[in-house]
Order: C-alpha cells, then sequence, then structure tokens
C-alpha cells in the first residue's frame, strides 16, 4: 500500500531570528525605499529639463512658469512634450521596479553559497508555487520592457531638450544646470541597464549595491516536499 508523508523541511532545524533589524527582508526593504525616495528629485530634474534648465526670455531669466508655457514655438512644444513622455516613462519604471524588488524580496533571498547562472536559479525556482514563480517573472519582464521604454525616452529627451535650451540660451548657468541634471541620471540608467539585460531567471537587485543577485528561495515560500514510502 503506497501512502503521501508531507515533511515540511523548512521547520528542520531553524534558527530564529534575534532581531528584525537582522532580517534580510526587512533591511532590504528599507534599502529600497530610501533609495527610491533619494532618486525622486534627480528623476524630475532630468526629465523636466526645459523647466529648470535657465534659459533667456526676451531681456530676463525665464521664471517657472514662463518656462512651462507653450506658445508657437513647435520645437518648443515638442520639447516640453517629450520632458512629460519621459517623466511618465520613469513612473511606470520605478512602479515595475519597485513592485519587482518586492517580490524578489518577499521569495528570494541573496545566498552567496548557491551558484548564480541562469540554469541553477531557474531549477531552485521550480520549488516555489505556480503563483509566486510567476509573479515574479511577471514583473522582471514588465520592469525589462519599461526600463528599455525609459532609457530610449532619455536619450531623445536630452537631445530635444538640448536643443530647446540652446535656442534660448541664457549664460554658462544653462550649460552647467543641462550637464549637472544629465548627469543625475548616468549611473541610474547604466545600472537599470545592467539589471535589465540579463538573462531569464538572472535576478539583479535595482537596489542593492554592487549587483547583490537573488539567487535562492526564501525557505518559507518553497512548496513542502512530498516523499512517497510504502507500507
Amino acid at each position: 500500500m503506497s501512502t503521501e508523508i508531507t515533511i515540511d523541511l523548512d521547520h528542520i532545524k531553524a534558527e530564529p531570528k534575534t532581531s528584525i533589524l537582522e532580517d534580510q527582508d526587512f533591511q532590504q526593504k528599507m534599502g529600497m525605499t530610501a533609495t527610491v525616495l533619494l532618486e525622486l528629485y534627480r528623476v524630475l530634474a532630468a526629465s523636466m529639463l526645459i523647466l529648470f534648465v535657465p534659459q533667456l526670455c526676451d531681456d530676463h531669466v525665464c521664471s517657472f512658469e514662463e518656462n512651462a508655457q507653450t506658445g508657437v514655438d513647435p520645437l518648443y512644444n515638442a520639447g516640453f512634450t517629450m520632458n512629460c513622455l519621459t517623466l511618465a516613462a520613469f513612473v511606470f519604471m520605478y512602479y515595475a521596479e519597485s513592485g519587482r524588488e518586492r517580490k524578489l524580496i518577499a521569495y528570494m533571498d541573496v545566498n552567496p553559497k548557491e551558484p548564480c547562472d541562469n540554469q541553477s536559479v531557474g531549477n531552485l525556482l521550480v520549488t516555489l508555487p505556480d503563483t509566486k514563480r510567476e509573479t515574479i517573472l511577471f514583473y522582471d519582464k514588465l520592469y525589462c520592457r519599461t526600463g528599455y521604454l525609459a532609457l530610449t525616452c532619455f536619450v531623445v529627451n536630452t537631445i530635444l531638450s538640448g536643443f530647446v535650451v540652446y535656442k534660448y540660451y541664457l549664460d554658462d548657468q544653462t550649460t552647467t544646470t543641462f550637464i549637472t541634471s544629465v548627469l543625475f541620471m548616468i549611473q541610474k540608467i547604466a545600472d537599470v541597464y545592467a539589471t535589465v539585460n540579463t538573462e531569464r531567471n538572472v535576478f539583479y537587485s535595482a537596489y542593492l549595491r554592487g549587483k547583490i543577485q537573488y539567487n535562492d528561495v526564501d525557505k518559507d515560500k518553497k512548496t513542502p516536499v512530498i516523499e512517497k514510502t510504502t507500507v
């Protein structure tokens, strides 16, 4: 006669957590939140270049309200529209990025003892319930798509905005502010590209420094092991 015995390996030799501050998931979530908050300003400055870069209006420096006004100049209108589209693209990217990171934190771990290659991580993913595995893959694909969209918008917006602000060039402030605003996002853009340009099961963190990779499944999220024994 054959019977099925469910063995929950997660409770064997479990090590209690001494403090919430020592919990890997908690620390990762706090780090992600702090990073997102710090990046909000530079995203705004690097997207809305026409608003924040000093320009010349007749005989005076354009005010913020004047920079926000579109008029008869097609180039200015196109530049301002592209600014708005770029900001929207970054907002969508951050939505996907934070959602992906939350799911990776919840369902996976950073484990230097486990291999990090695509095949090995893929083999570990099958130990997750189907819904959790599909959720990770969904957010990862969404992040890839929104990441590439944001990268494209950033490049087009920088070029187009450059033509606009130099058409209304004020002085060295124009150049300094423009370059500084663009440089604000260069490192982020490079990080995004490195994160999304990977194989299917390679999940680099978008927020932990040093390109930390989630390469192991959270022990308490694994599907219980089913072993068959003959009685």
